[in-house]
């Protein structure tokens, strides 16, 4: 064997192993498919412990949005689901992306702790939710680079969805909600043949010939309105329709929550109609034995009724989407 081909050898056996010896050094992320070098690791599990320790105190107060019977948030618990499920179907392109480190997410991972801390002492949750996005956009920017970071910047902000960060938002806009839910549901009621009365003075009571109901703030149609733009947003970061879609999707997701909320706002009234028409009826009895604890049909299946909405807005838009994707191309 010649020098000249022996060297050859020796180069492409010490390149397999640099290669090797590479590979040892990376370590795969199994959830988003990304592989980062093991010498990150430390600012990595700093910046995680950092999260943790912040947003701990924080975290374990958002069950208690979540299932509150009369809150805004039931949809809560699906958010953080599906922004691990868009992380997932980015992953291919996570795992090429450049990796690297970000000066500006210290500096925002840095502010977002600080504003954290400022929500803490004055408790304000809001303030702290918006804090804690800012510090996981930060801390990914940081350790991952920017253009990680731009890919996984949507699902991060999408988790302000399952957080109390919309309160002014809530109290500025639910009594109007309130009167045209109570509108749309009446003229509702009133097609299938129901008859109703509306005072100005209360214009979100609701009287019927057997049957009484106050429209809420929980069912002024706001509720349903930021979940149905919850899914909406889900639905744009995992298709593929381009902007003009999009801005569609966006703009139809209002009136449906509404025009969903004024639905469910009307089977509320026709259930407690046909509860003090036909108490011994037998769709009645099984509605009563979902709580032993009250004998109104219509606050029963009030109660469960927001969850068999939030159902059904899921399954609108999904196939609204499939609808809108006909014809775009997809990406190899």
């Amino acid at each position: 064997m010649s020098e000249d081909t022996t060297q050859a050898v020796d180069e492409t056996a010490t390149d397999g192993a640099t290669q090797q010896e590479e590979r040892r050094d990376v370590v795969h992320v199994p959830i988003i498919g990304i592989e980062i070098e093991r010498a990150l690791l430390p600012g990595i599990l700093l910046c995680l412990g950092a999260v943790l320790v912040l947003g701990l105190s924080f975290l374990k107060e958002l069950p208690r949005f979540w299932f509150e019977e009369e809150g805004y948030y039931s949809h809560g618990l699906l958010v953080p689901f599906m922004s691990i499920a868009v992380l997932y179907m980015r992953r291919e392109a996570l795992a090429k992306a450049e990796k690297g480190s970000s000066v500006v997410g210290f500096m925002l991972l840095l502010l977002g702790a600080l504003l954290f801390l400022s929500g803490r002492l004055i408790d304000n949750l809001s303030i702290q939710a918006g804090a804690f996005i800012l510090v996981l956009v930060g801390a990914t920017y940081y350790v991952f680079g920017s253009k990680v970071g731009r890919l996984s910047l949507g699902p991060i902000l999408f988790l302000i969805f399952m957080m109390p960060a919309l309160g002014w938002i809530i109290d500025a806009t639910t009594n109007p909600l309130q009167i045209v839910s109570t509108k749309i549901a009446t003229k509702m009621l009133n097609i299938v043949g129901y008859q109703t009365y509306v005072s100005p003075i209360n214009p979100t009571f609701v009287d019927m010939n057997l049957y009484s109901f106050q429209v809420g703030g929980p069912c002024s149609g706001f509720k349903l309105s930021l979940a149905l733009t919850a899914f909406t947003i889900f639905f744009i970061m995992i298709s593929n329709l381009g902007w003009a879609k999009n801005l569609f999707l966006f703009a139809l997701s209002i009136p449906l929550a509404l025009l969903l909320n004024g639905l469910r706002i009307m089977f509320i009234g026709v259930v407690g109609e046909l509860g003090a028409a036909s108490p011994d009826a037998a769709v009645v009895r099984w509605i009563r034995s979902l709580d032993a604890s009250q004998t109104d049909a219509g606050m029963i299946f009030h109660d469960y009724s927001g969850y068999v909405t939030l159902f059904i807005c899921f399954i609108v838009l999904h196939y609204i989407v499939k609808a809108l994707e006909r014809g775009v191309p997809h990406e190899p």
